[in-house]
């Protein structure tokens, strides 16, 4: 059973999420981003962090008042610290942070001008940088820039794939039952489809309240054969979705992640991702990348 360090009662408007793993000096940057206030329920969920890297008498946020701490020793994952981060929320909305990222100053002045409304979702913008020198990047968040007030909900919808940047509905997350796959990669993909799925009441804010970070060695950017295999697996059942929803102007690029198998691992990798995504992928998805392929080979041989 997981090990609960517990936070102080109080009537919870916001109830934040936090996996850790073995960045505590980051973790404590991410707690400093989030304003402290009795109505926010803060809750760090450690996926058995290693005693050699994190100082347990002086975790990040022990001593701060509505940080609930839950030990873990499982070590599955952040699906499943997220998971565990449920089961001990209060409060009327959800909220999710990496341990790598934070929140942006005005995150609360804007997350509060819905929190007393019924929608089941609303969705934000998210910037990016440099986990180190902060320097502004490239946005990691999908179809940054059409986030506005005025848009579309069925042009973004199914397309944005992480849990930050998100205000969740408790009520609507647990009507839903909707949970995080304990898989140690894209386990948020499928959480984020079926919300998109079941949210009928919808906002679309154009302010941004999250930094998403570029870290070396976080699962984002790192090379890790079975994580890409998985990887692959998991683009195609998302596709399956999708054509079950009637869905068929986007589709998620589950065979980049068979080409990141031949360029990071080799040939040898490279067929084994490619018989995983043969197997599991749509039929005509597999026709159209066959097809792209034989065109790109038949004008190197013609060059």
């Amino acid at each position: 059973m997981p090990e609960i360090v517990p936070a102080n009662k109080e009537e919870i408007v916001y109830s934040i999420i936090i996996p850790h793993k073995n960045i505590p000096d980051l973790l404590r940057r991410c707690l400093d981003s989030i304003p402290q206030r009795p109505d926010i329920q803060i809750i760090v969920v450690d996926d058995n962090s290693c005693s050699d890297k994190v100082d347990f008498a002086h975790f990040p946020g022990r001593e701060r008042e509505g940080v609930e701490i839950v030990y873990t020793r499982e070590g599955l994952g952040a699906g499943y610290a997220r998971n565990v981060g449920l089961r001990h929320a209060k409060g009327r909305w959800l909220l999710f942070a990496d341990a790598d990222d934070y929140f942006l100053p005005d995150f609360l002045e804007m997350a509060d001008r819905y929190k007393d409304s019924d929608l089941e979702l609303i969705v934000f913008r998210a910037e990016s940088a440099d986990s180190e020198s902060l320097e502004p990047m490239r946005p990691r968040q999908r179809c940054h820039d059409d986030l506005s007030e005025n848009v579309d909900w069925e042009r973004i919808r199914f397309r944005i794939y992480a849990p930050w940047a998100k205000m969740i509905s408790r009520r609507f997350q647990v009507a839903r039952q909707l949970s995080f796959e304990e898989i140690p990669v894209a386990n948020d993909m499928m959480f984020s489809v079926y919300t998109d799925y079941y949210a009928c009441r919808v906002a679309v804010c154009s302010g941004s309240i999250y930094c998403a970070t570029v870290r070396q060695g976080s699962l984002e950017y790192g090379l890790v054969l079975d994580h890409l295999l998985l990887r692959v697996s998991k683009s195609c059942r998302l596709n399956h979705f999708l054509r079950k929803q009637g869905v068929v102007d986007r589709y998620s690029g589950s065979f980049t992640y068979v080409h990141a198998c031949k360029t990071g691992f080799g040939r040898k990798e490279y067929y084994k991702a490619l018989w995983i995504y043969v197997r599991e992928e749509r039929p005509e998805l597999v026709l159209r990348t066959f097809k792209n392929l034989l065109r790109d080979k038949v004008k190197q041989i013609f060059k």
